[in-house]
């Protein structure tokens, strides 16, 4: 057993994100190549397509197992890969690609999920699977058990001993393609009744008519869909390819669909939101919630009407986009493909766009209502902040003209005052004056101190008018400055 290596057009390294080495060196310390080079070169021929040839039986599994799940994953690789006769390190790798002399076996971590592949080649008679050498686990019920010990048919003698995998998720995809010649119809010759569902068998040609497609698109007893192709063009690598293309077809568009039961209730949880968004904003442009009351309930509802929609959209946008590059995926491997069409039968590019393009519409049509219903929310909370704020300008006016009122009759009261108090000085400084005379003796005195003060009321009410409209014309020319 051994760690495969393939050439640019086939397999990538066993990882894209080892430590790059080997660099040159320029003489003054530098180096002669980008740093990223030899990753970027890596990542370009990663993830490679399998040879096939025929008859071999290829299967395909995807396990939907998360972001966080990698060292997970990766000691289920470990125990495969030691049932094969390889020892692996600790450290996690993207990808791995292990071949002997009958079985090739590749893993990939992906973003969300990740996918195990193995072809068998020239399988010995009456055996139909490939993963039942390698994971023993039952694709209907998901549950996994450790198989009992069995001969190799080629190496008789050694025992084989399929080891339990503790799985990181849920598979997702199962798939197995049968691949023979026209020469050796190995399956080919009773596939159509034998493996698959003669009601409804979509087929096509492939490989400029040299490699013929057929499936059903159905699960089977074992949980596999299946295919069954025949080439005539004993080109292994490009085979491989082709079978590597319906992988990513049917992969990509499972994961696209499973967004659809997340979709259906997005959908109605926006119509709910979307019906009390309409009674709010009825609320809102009535009559009867001019109160700072309703005002206040009215926009604590719409907070919370928005809180609900920013919660669904959090929801299901990663979904809507993941889904949609997902289709742009399939849609791409569809034309790579380069189908033709067999007379009586439906091609694959049309029964999948049949059934997923309506899908991926839907979600955006939903992503798209749920923007629609934030910022209908923004604008009725927008319209109703208007509305509190045209309430708040009408109180401040009325607030205003009360303070003017005030303010009008203050002035009258201190005009009223400054009447009486002047009448008051008056009366005082007249009668302080008044006192001052009868003190004179009448000997120095030859006017009757009466008749003094009579003439000399007039003017000091004046000057003590003068005085007080002095003061008051000061203190008004005081606050003008201020």
């Amino acid at each position: 057993m051994r760690k495969q290596e393939y050439g640019a057009d086939e397999s990538p390294s066993s990882s894209t994100g080892q430590t790059l080495e080997n660099q040159t060196t320029l003489p003054g310390g530098g180096t002669a190549i980008h740093p990223l080079r030899h990753e970027v070169m890596a990542e370009t021929n990663a993830r490679p397509a399998l040879p096939a040839a025929s008859p071999c039986i290829c299967e395909h599994l995807v396990f939907l197992s998360g972001e966080l799940d990698a060292q997970k994953d990766w000691e289920n690789v470990r125990r495969v890969a030691q049932q094969l006769g390889k020892t692996l390190g600790d450290e996690a790798e993207q990808q791995l690609v292990l071949e002997n002399d009958s079985v090739i076996f590749k893993w990939e971590r992906h973003t969300e999920f990740c996918s195990y592949t193995a072809v068998r080649r020239n399988p010995p008679g009456g055996e139909d699977s490939v993963f039942g050498r390698v994971i023993n686990i039952d694709l209907i019920t998901g549950s996994h058990a450790a198989a009992p010990a069995r001969q190799d048919a080629e190496s008789p003698g050694n025992p084989i001993q399929t080891p339990a995998i503790k799985q990181s998720g849920k598979p997702v995809v199962a798939l197995r393609f049968y691949v023979d010649t026209p020469q050796n119809p190995r399956w080919s010759a009773t596939g159509e009744t034998d493996l698959l569902t003669d009601t409804r068998i979509v087929a096509v040609t492939a490989n400029g008519g040299k490699t013929k497609i057929m499936t059903d698109f159905r699960f089977h007893a074992d949980g596999y869909s299946r295919f069954l192709v025949q080439d005539t063009s004993g080109n292994v690598n490009r085979l491989g390819r082709v079978i590597q293309r319906l992988i990513d077809i049917e992969t990509y568009r499972t994961l696209a669909l499973i967004t659809w039961p997340l979709a259906k209730s997005a959908g109605q949880d926006i119509g709910h939101i979307d019906g009390e968004l309409r009674r709010l904003i009825q609320e809102i442009g009535s009559e009867g919630s001019d109160g700072p009351e309703d005002q206040a309930r009215l926009l604590s509802e719409l907070t919370a009407l928005a809180a609900r929609a920013e919660t669904v959209g959090a929801e299901t946008n990663f979904r809507f986009s993941a889904a949609k590059a997902y289709y742009s995926i399939v849609t791409s491997r569809l034309g790579e493909l380069r189908e033709e069409r067999i007379e009586g039968y439906q091609r694959i590019s049309s029964f999948i766009e049949r059934r997923l393009g309506p899908a991926i519409r839907s979600f955006q049509a939903i992503l798209d209502r749920q923007n629609s219903t934030s910022e209908r929310i923004a604008r009725a909370s927008s319209l109703l902040r208007t509305r509190v704020d045209v309430e708040l300008e009408r109180q401040n006016q009325d607030l205003l003209a009360s303070m003017d009122r005030r303010s009008q009759l203050q002035l009258r009261l201190q005009q009223t005052v400054e009447g009486l108090s002047v009448a008051a000085v008056s009366y005082y400084c007249i009668g302080i004056l008044s006192w001052l005379l009868k003190g004179i003796p009448k000997a120095f005195m030859p006017i009757d101190p009466a008749v003094i003060t009579t003439v000399a009321a007039p003017f000091i009410i004046l000057s003590i008018w003068l005085m007080v409209r002095r003061i008051r014309k000061s203190a008004h020319d005081s606050g003008k400055k201020s």
